[in-house]
């Protein structure tokens, strides 16, 4: 006895297009912090600030191991008597400054700390068909 077999043959044509649209938006965030130098500050020519001995924008005294430091995508100034500090003559961590010379006692030092927050949304509208055509 022989099986007897549907033979249909399909042609599919997709036609049509998606629209995407992304919206990105990026935040700079400022952490600025100020202190003087004191004769404490300084040994063998090089002054070290800790974190306690700055205050932030608001006057308000920082915590130790509290200074903000720079994301992989932000950076760090820092200022002395009001002028801007050549890149590489500073260390910045969340405990302390480090700066690499010795500067006088009752010099101002403000460190400006940039970092940056993004976020992104996509939305996409289909208007895709899809046309199947089946003959014999």
């Amino acid at each position: 006895m022989s099986i007897i077999r549907i033979y249909l043959e399909a042609d599919s044509i997709v036609s049509g297009n998606i629209a995407i649209t992304t919206s990105i938006n990026v935040t700079p965030v400022v952490n600025r912090y100020t202190a003087i130098v004191v004769l404490g500050n300084i040994l063998g020519g090089v002054t070290t600030i800790s974190a306690q001995n700055f205050t932030n924008d608001s006057g308000t005294s920082v915590a130790a191991n509290s200074l903000v430091v720079p994301t992989s995508s932000g950076y760090y100034n820092v200022f002395v008597n009001g002028t801007l500090q050549r890149g590489g003559l500073t260390t910045l961590s969340a405990t302390n400054l480090i700066i690499n010379t010795g500067l006088i006692v009752g010099a101002t030092v403000v460190v400006e700390v940039v970092n940056f927050n993004s976020s992104a949304s996509s939305t996409s509208v289909n208007n895709v068909t899809v046309t199947t055509t089946i003959s014999d």
